[in-house]
């Protein structure tokens, strides 16, 4: 079923966060930006129970769709590198 692309201002929380390789990392918490400006820092995501939350910046996200926000990053390199937001 192909994902139709949207835009950032109508992402909601819950939404999968999904690696370039296709691993589910999480699901979106908070989508950051100022929607005044017209500007979208990125999303944080919950990655489980356990961990905290962690912040994938717009600059590592492919795709926004109906389905999933897609990073450009592989699964390792996601975990390895997105840290917690602040």
């Amino acid at each position: 079923m192909p994902q139709t692309p949207i835009a950032w201002t109508a992402l909601s929380t819950g939404t999968p966060v999904v690696s370039a390789d296709g691993v589910e990392l999480g699901r979106v918490t908070e989508v950051v930006a100022d929607e005044q400006k017209d500007i979208f820092s990125g999303v944080a995501f919950r990655v489980g129970l356990l961990e905290g939350p962690r912040f994938a910046p717009a600059d590592v996200i492919d795709r926004i769709t109906t389905e999933a926000v897609v990073l450009s990053l592989p699964a390792e390199r996601a975990q390895a590198e997105l840290e917690p937001p602040g």
